[in-house]
């Protein structure tokens, strides 16, 4: 069998390649971040709520695991827009990595429906059911990890035509990347984001109370951006194993073959250390400024490998172009109206998340 037979011949588009994949882009970086608030909430909530009383990483358990029910919706409403533009320009590889793992790939639907419910409850009831909300709050946590877990299977099937011809063995839907060496440390990678970034929230909401008279917070903020240096540099450690993980041709390409896309990898890699460093110092505004430079290195990054893998079978710039520019400007109003909703939301749940409101 010829794996790149295997690939479904792509659609025409409505409007350049290019705007799809930097719309795709902006958006995921929106989107992650919400994400991994969601993740790393739910796991830094799982460790302090089974933390003795005294225990002074206790206080996370309320602060970030109570706004999960918050930022999961939004989340998940975000991030509908980058599916959709990768989908324009890659949906004939990401529909059949797809279709290769249905099984497990549908079942994200109904177990983020449990997931949210799950949470809402967590933040509801974690102080007058605590032994209850702690054990919902762990299930409700291995179900984000499951999602995790499975949209890194599918994003890395999708840029490995070379392996569906599993299908022919596995025809059950049941099919997942296991093999593949870059799976783990990309999985390990974004867990371990998520923590940092929960932890480096948790830093800004109680370095906001410090400064309206709340001095009580400043332990909670040290804690927060430990937890964000600490988690930055094993993400360092896990990114290196992650970059030795893939093959060789794309590894020089990272390495110096290719100047512009090592330039941005170091780039990512030199601010993320800083980002660590002013953590571990105590400077919350300098650590978040680096942290977004970072993201949006690495979110660059991530689309030059994905660029690499399918260059063997596909180069978007080959795509027909059937322009529709009337309905492309009317989907980008309603969704800059939709982001501006979501941006005031957020502006909403923060201050709430300031003034210590209710969950």
């Amino acid at each position: 069998m010829n794996p790149p037979s295997l690939v479904p011949v792509p659609e025409a588009i409505p409007a350049p390649y290019w705007l799809f994949i930097l719309l795709e882009n902006a958006l995921f970086l929106v989107h992650i971040v919400l994400v991994n608030l969601v993740v790393g909430g739910s796991l830094l909530a799982l460790f302090s709520r089974g933390a003795n009383s005294q225990s002074p990483v206790r206080p996370l358990a309320g602060l970030v695991g109570g706004r999960i029910p918050l930022f999961l919706p939004i989340a998940i409403n975000v991030g509908i827009a980058p599916l959709l533009f990768l989908q324009v320009v890659f949906g004939h590889f990401f529909y059949t990595s797809s279709v290769l793992m249905a099984v497990y790939w549908i079942l994200v639907i109904p177990l983020l429906i449990l997931a949210y419910y799950g949470a809402y409850y967590y933040a509801r009831r974690q102080e007058k059911t605590p032994r209850l909300a702690r054990w919902i709050l762990g299930v409700t946590t291995l179900i984000f990890l499951y999602i995790g877990f499975m949209l890194v299977n599918n994003l890395t099937l999708m840029m490995e035509p070379e392996r569906w011809i599993a299908y022919f063995e596995n025809r059950g839907g049941t099919f997942l990347n296991l093999d593949d060496p870059m799976v783990a440390p990309r999985y390990l990678h974004f867990v371990l984001a998520s923590v940092a970034i929960a932890g480096l929230y948790a830093a800004w909401i109680a370095d906001r109370r410090i400064k309206q008279g709340q001095t009580d917070h400043g332990p909670l903020k040290r804690r927060g951006l430990r937890i964000f240096g600490w988690a930055s540099l094993a993400q360092l450690a896990v990114g290196s194993w992650f970059l030795l993980a893939l093959p060789s041709p794309i590894v020089r390409s990272f390495m110096g073959r290719d100047m512009g896309k090592s330039l941005i990898l170091l780039l990512g890699v030199l601010v993320g250390i800083g980002a660590a460093v002013s953590a571990f110092r105590g400077k919350l505004r300098p650590t978040i400024i680096q942290l977004a430079v970072t993201m949006i290195a690495m979110i660059i990054t991530r689309d030059q490998l994905r660029a690499l893998y399918l260059k063997p079978h596909f180069e978007p710039s080959s795509l027909s172009l059937n322009p529709q520019y009337g309905v492309l400007v009317l989907f980008l109003v309603v969704l800059v109206a939709g982001l501006a909703t979501v941006a005031y939301m957020l502006r909403l749940a923060f201050a709430r998340s300031i003034h210590g409101g209710a969950q």
